[in-house]
């Protein structure tokens, strides 16, 4: 895990060292270890080195191939480097360290582009291929490591960290409204949802996508190299079948997830997902001794140890605690946003922060996740009504009734009263777009938005309909717009502020590919979610785990918080003559919204903290006119 920069003037200019020095600085926490630059007239890469795999100097980087002609700056794994090594081996290919990255390299030289098909990883890596005078730059399939860019024509300006990009000239520090809009409408924080940023004219690659930048021509173009497959369906699907698949394919990418030549512990919320992983990793590595990391509150109805107790006690699991108070909120606020670059939608980040930070201190640079359980198993209690509208719209009317009685039961409430949330999903899910469009543009548009900025701008957040299935639609949705990629940027961005690494095997994409070709309705049955985890852990999982109905994750009582000990700074902000001068907020709007929320009349408190996330970004990133230093 490292960081990258780079710069690419296709008018010819030479690199200014300097700048990219100075980009390569403020990511410095990305990759404490080493720093590598490599400039050669109108091309300069500039790279910060976390040692993971290969701490040895033959893995610095930049890194080329023998004759120079391919340079190649990298930030991530290749988990299964080392089937490829003795593939590539076998091909003639010669290596010289025992690096993921020069897998890289050698792959580009077999199989050009289409070497992306053959990585099981997560990366961003930018790849300057000297004699065809082209920059070929890759994002991994789910956008697990950041990639931003802004590129006028003229010169090509890239970076892991948005930060970075701001140090060059080129680069203005301004809005993107649009992104602003859509953050603030959501009424929980989209981020990440497109190629755009926070920032106006800088973009990011799109996960899945790789582009080339030809210098002699001037083009960039962006290329799809990897999608899910609608059509593809598991042959047994009988839920023995489907729980045993599963588990091998989970065990092999937890598997690849340990390799490391620096010491791995695993973030442990108390939750199913970071539970299986755990217990997964104790099940291969055996009596590895290993290093837990958990995010514990005072307050007990947000507390997990009840939960992370019997999971330490069956792998063996040292455990280390760390408690997450209000006051630290605003007291450690400018430093997170600082590495968090774009203003963000949960206060979840605030224990995963704190879990990063404590596993830096002991030493630990790697840690094993379980993010994006929920996502790819269909975790969230909404899948319910998903599946309700699955099984209705394709004529299982009977299993449709048993599912919804039994989900009523469990939730002391009338089956009668899922009718309009399930119409609803369906309505929304066959509608033609035009028709969706239509009834967009009748919305009510939030109160507490200034109306002419409402009216300057629309909603661009459209749904694909790929899958046949609802409930799998919306997984896929989930994977590509909201949440998950909002909770690999907080993941990507709090792990790295500590320089440690955050790896997700439940991202391992032979398992999302597995997972997407299972019939719905086996991944809640008879009012359990996640269903085929739960049944491929008997026996692996404590069973108050496995078989635990609520959810909290990496909690957080922000409702309390901001009508408490945090209520005064949060008025501060809210009355400040900055948030006045905005141009996006109705003031007299928000101070009703507020007053409603304090009063309990209505519950924003994921509303409430985008208008103060945002107010701290602007005073941070636009405001501040010098160049940007963090604390780390």
């Amino acid at each position: 895990m490292c960081g990258i920069a780079g710069i690419i003037n296709t008018d010819g200019e030479a690199v200014n060292t300097a700048v990219l020095e100075g980009m390569s600085e403020t990511i410095r926490h990305r990759g404490p270890d080493d720093t590598g630059l490599w400039v050669r007239g109108n091309v300069g890469f500039a790279h910060r080195r976390l040692s993971i795999i290969d701490l040895s100097r033959h893995a610095h980087q930049p890194m080329s191939n023998e004759d120079g002609t391919i340079v190649v700056i990298h930030n991530g794994e290749i988990y299964n480097y080392l089937e490829l090594m003795e593939e590539l081996k076998r091909s003639g290919h010669v290596f010289v360290s025992k690096s993921d990255t020069e897998v890289i390299i050698h792959a580009y030289e077999q199989w050009g582009s289409e070497c992306l098909a053959h990585f099981n990883g997560m990366w961003s890596f930018a790849l300057w291929d000297a004699r065809k005078k082209t920059l070929f730059a890759s994002r991994d399939r789910f956008g697990v490591k950041p990639f931003y860019y802004r590129y006028d024509g003229n010169h090509l300006v890239f970076a892991s960290e948005i930060k970075a990009l701001l140090v060059h000239p080129i680069v203005p520090r301004e809005p993107n409204d649009q992104a602003i809009y859509q953050y603030l409408i959501s009424g929980y924080g989209y981020m990440d949802i497109s190629r755009e940023t926070f920032f106006k004219n800088i973009r990011q690659l799109s996960p899945a996508h790789y582009f080339l930048l030809s210098v002699d021509e001037g083009a960039l173009k962006e290329v799809r190299y990897w999608d899910l497959d609608p059509r593809s369906t598991t042959p047994d699907r009988t839920i023995d079948a489907v729980a045993d698949k599963f588990l091998f394919l989970f065990e092999d990418a937890v598997r690849l997830r340990l390799r490391s030549d620096v010491s791995v512990g695993i973030s442990l919320s108390g939750g199913l997902d970071s539970s299986s992983v755990a217990c997964v990793v104790k099940k291969i590595s055996g009596n590895t001794p290993l290093e837990g990391f958990s995010s514990c509150f005072e307050e007990e109805e947000f507390d997990e140890r009840k939960f992370i107790r019997p999971v330490i006690e069956r792998t063996g699991i040292r455990p280390n605690y760390i408690f997450t108070k209000p006051e630290h909120l605003f007291r450690d606020l400018e430093d997170i946003l600082w590495h968090q670059e774009e203003p963000y939608s949960t206060l979840s980040i605030f224990p995963q922060w704190y879990v990063m930070k404590l596993a830096r201190e002991k030493g630990v640079k790697v840690l094993l996740t379980g993010q994006a359980g929920d996502e790819t198993l269909a975790g969230y209690p909404k899948y319910f009504f998903y599946l309700f509208a699955d099984l209705i719209s394709s004529g299982q009317w009977k299993k449709a009734l048993r599912e919804m009685g039994i989900y009523s039961d469990r939730n002391a409430s009338n089956a009668a009263r899922l009718i309009v949330p399930i119409a609803n999903i369906i309505a929304a899910y066959c509608l033609p777009r035009p028709l969706k469009d239509m009834a967009g543009a009748f919305m009510r548009r939030p109160e507490y938005l200034n109306r002419d900025f409402s009216s300057g701008h629309s909603n661009e957040v459209f749904m694909v309909k790929k899958f046949s299935s609802i409930l799998n639609n919306d997984l896929y949705n989930a994977l590509r717009i909201s949440p998950l990629p909002s909770l690999l940027h907080i993941d990507d961005r709090s792990s790295m502020a500590h320089s440690v690494e955050s790896r997700a095997p439940f991202l391992d994409y032979r398992l999302v590919e597995f997972l997407f070709s299972v019939p719905a309705e086996l991944k809640i049955q008879g009012g359990i979610t996640k269903y085929i985890l739960r049944h491929a852990l008997k026996g692996i999982l404590p069973e108050e785990v496995r078989t635990r109905q609520d959810k909290l994750g990496f909690p957080t009582p922000l409702r309390e918080w901001f009508k408490t000990v945090l209520r005064g700074r949060v008025e501060e902000l809210l009355h400040s003559r900055e948030f006045a001068s905005r141009p996006y907020f109705d003031r007299a709007g928000v101070q009703k919204k507020f007053k409603e929320y304090l009063e309990g009349r209505d519950d924003l408190q994921y509303t409430v903290w985008s208008w103060v996330n945002l107010e701290l970004w602007f005073r941070k990133f636009i405001d501040s006119r010098s160049v940007l230093h963090g604390v780390s």
